[in-house]
């Protein structure tokens, strides 16, 4: 007979095998604003989600105020799900310390491992980048305490091909690799697609987070995978020989879908994102046997 902390472990590990291979599937809040925190926690448990993620727009979550915190994290455990991320705003914002801060600390609270953020504008040319990464740089390495005292990592995204998706590579190039990884976003990635899926090959080892989407046309983006041109199965392989085990995010839109219900769009949504799953753990196991 084992003994007790032993046999605790071995059950710990045991749980944990189950939980990696129980469908992990994640939906961000951004999906309709228009929708109030209280009924989006509940469609998201009613559709099938196993997570939900907070996008950037912290008044209506009311992550940042404690009372509202502590009703969300409550409401969100009494249906059975769990949170993945939290999106903080940009990291040139004036107040982008202070801000991803309270961010990193609520992430903690609400039971969040990583908080995305973008670090420059969504687009910008190759002029001033390296006074972009010096302020990017300088903002990461004064939250890296936060990061460490809380535990919740920094994932920062992808945002336009070129100069601005240049800059989150130089960035991470030079940051820890223990505390800054990368959130990859497909819709973001596929501007002008479709495009190889050359960044999850290069950080394939470094992906904190998905945003995944599928995208229409120029401003037209965040759709459900099916609705747009992304080649979604060649995503799902290439995501799949990449060491990424974290949920399936589908930070989809319900503005140029043609799904315009919210349950009818949550469950959709939903079913993508488990057949999502279900392609890239199926290539990554393929790939380990």
């Amino acid at each position: 007979m084992l003994p007790p902390s032993v046999e605790s472990m071995v059950q710990a590990l045991a749980d944990r095998e189950v939980a990696i291979d129980r469908p992990q599937t994640s939906v961000a809040t951004s999906f309709n604003y228009d929708v109030p925190i209280e009924k989006q926690v509940r469609l998201v448990a009613e559709a099938g989600f196993s997570h939900i993620s907070l996008g950037t727009r912290p008044e209506h979550s009311g992550y940042l105020e404690a009372q509202r915190r502590r009703e969300l994290k409550g409401r969100i455990a009494d249906l059975g799900l769990a949170m993945d991320t939290i999106h903080a705003r940009p990291l040139h914002h004036p107040k982008a310390l202070e801000d991803s801060a309270a961010t990193l600390s609520a992430a903690a609270d609400l039971g969040a491992s990583f908080v995305v953020a973008h670090v420059g504008p969504f687009n910008c040319g190759v002029d001033g980048l390296d006074e972009r990464l010096t302020l990017t740089l300088a903002v990461c390495n004064r939250l890296l305490p936060v990061v460490q005292e809380t535990g919740v990592r920094l994932a920062l995204e992808n945002v336009m091909p070129g100069p601005a998706t240049d800059l989150v590579r130089r960035a991470l190039f030079d940051l820890d690799p223990a505390a800054f990884g990368l959130c990859y976003d497909s819709s973001h990635d596929q501007i002008d697609g479709p495009r190889p899926f050359d960044l999850i090959d290069e950080f394939r080892n470094r992906i904190y987070a998905v945003h995944l989407s599928d995208r229409i046309k120029a401003h037209v983006a965040h759709v459900i995978p099916g609705e747009g041109f992304i080649p979604w199965a060649d995503m799902c392989l290439k995501l799949g020989t990449a060491n990424y085990t974290g949920p399936i995010l589908m930070e989809v839109l319900m503005a140029h879908s043609r799904f315009q219900v919210p349950t009818d769009f949550l469950r959709e949504a939903c079913s993508a994102a488990l057949k999502t799953w279900e392609a890239v753990r199926g290539e990554r196991m393929r790939r380990n046997n």
